[in-house]
């Protein structure tokens, strides 16, 4: 040991230290990479009766079997279980599933000549015994016109509603609900909320979620971070003085291990993996839509938030194709809830368009962030009555 302190050129304090380091990284590492379970005596995707114990095993990696019947969770739930998507993606998934179901519909709008496209979201109802906690909140703040936009957005970029109206009823096209926000104005805020809740829900309710993996994974990037910054200053005084390469092997090692640990703290309990092979078993129904599993074109049409969730939006376009053929109705018959005002909707391809769309658009504008807006909420309704000058 000591031929090596000394070939080091450092002191057996440095270098115990710098072993202890690597040591408590190693064993953070061992306590985020615990391998996922699974039940071992129940087929995949099928949670337990509550009150049964049973048996688990390590979580096969191969492909679930394919689900033709909802999974047991909401479609936001679904996107945070598999990929663990933003607040913003949660938002949009929740959006194109309350409209798929009939509470919301969306337009797509130009107020101006060679403006950037809009979409506008327009309210149909309110919420009933069906929809979750995330849902209920999302429409309880879009049934206020003008509250669901940031009031520093509103006020630089106010909506005409006498315009909006007029372009749609010369279209044949005679509003049925209430326009009530712009995606590219919606408060940073909506998509915040919207995360915290669909994340504690996965995390405290369900338990789908390890508890100590956020804990784990910030442990990681401090690792990261600080070995990356270690390496650095260790690298310069080799380069302008004799150090010896030891504290930049160990800088390395940490470096190695945090990211590791970061890739490897995001674990799923048992009931985590039951979750996940329900959501990809569905994904599967999605992409391949067979018949004999009861797939018809009315059906699919209504799942467009789950394949926003499940994250397959042009193979579910491409399994509708399929479903359509022979089908004579016009695609805006078979999805009202999207209305296009600057050109027809025609083709079965614009639907998922129409989605990478609201992704482009959904708090796009500089004023949709709403963390030093002091105004209330429903203090931009004024700008829904007012004549602008621009529009994002």
């Amino acid at each position: 040991m000591e031929s090596i302190i000394s070939y080091f050129a450092v002191t057996p304090t440095e270098f115990w230290v710098g072993v202890l380091l690597i040591v408590v990284a190693v064993m953070v590492l061992l306590a985020a990479l615990r391998p996922e379970r699974e039940y071992r005596d129940l087929p995949r995707g099928v949670f337990p009766d509550d009150g049964k114990l049973h048996p688990t095993r390590r979580a096969s990696s191969s492909e679930p079997p394919l689900r033709t019947a909802l999974p047991e969770m909401s479609p936001a739930e679904a996107a945070l279980i598999i990929r663990e998507a933003d607040g913003p993606s949660l938002t949009i998934v929740t959006l194109v599933d309350l409209a798929a179901r009939g509470f919301l519909e969306f337009t797509e709008y130009r107020q101006f000549p060679g403006a950037p496209p809009s979409v506008v979201v327009v309210f149909l109802k309110e919420a009933d015994s069906t929809c979750t906690s995330e849902e209920r909140y999302l429409l309880e703040i879009l049934a206020d016109q003008g509250a669901a936009e940031s009031n520093a957005f509103v006020l630089r970029h106010p909506f005409d509603l006498p315009r909006y109206r007029n372009t749609l009823e010369s279209l044949g096209v005679p509003p049925l609900g209430l326009p009530t926000a712009r995606l590219s104005g919606l408060r940073s805020s909506v998509s915040d909320t919207m995360a915290e809740i669909v994340s504690h829900r996965l995390e405290v309710e369900r338990e789908w979620f390890r508890t100590a993996r956020q804990k784990l994974s910030n442990a990681g990037a401090l690792e990261f971070l600080g070995g990356a910054m270690g390496a650095a200053v260790s690298i310069f005084l080799m380069l302008t003085s004799s150090l010896r390469p030891f504290w930049l092997l160990v800088c390395g090692v940490l470096v190695l291990l945090g990211a590791i640990t970061i890739l490897g703290a995001a674990e799923r309990t048992v009931e985590g993996s039951v979750a996940r092979d329900q959501a990809l078993g569905f994904r599967r129904y999605l992409l391949e839509a067979p018949r004999a599993g009861g797939a018809t074109l009315e059906q699919f049409a209504h799942l467009a938030g789950w394949a926003v969730a499940l994250d397959c939006a042009h193979e579910w376009e491409q399994s509708i194709e399929r479903l359509s053929v022979g089908d004579n109705r016009r695609v805006d018959e078979v999805f009202p809830w999207i209305v296009y005002t600057t050109s027809p909707l025609t083709e079965l391809r614009q639907i998922p368009e129409f989605i990478k769309l609201m992704f482009a658009r959904i708090h796009s504008a500089p004023e949709a962030d709403d963390t030093r807006d002091d105004d209330t909420l429903g203090a931009g309704l004024r700008g829904w009555q007012s004549s602008p000058s621009t529009e994002q």
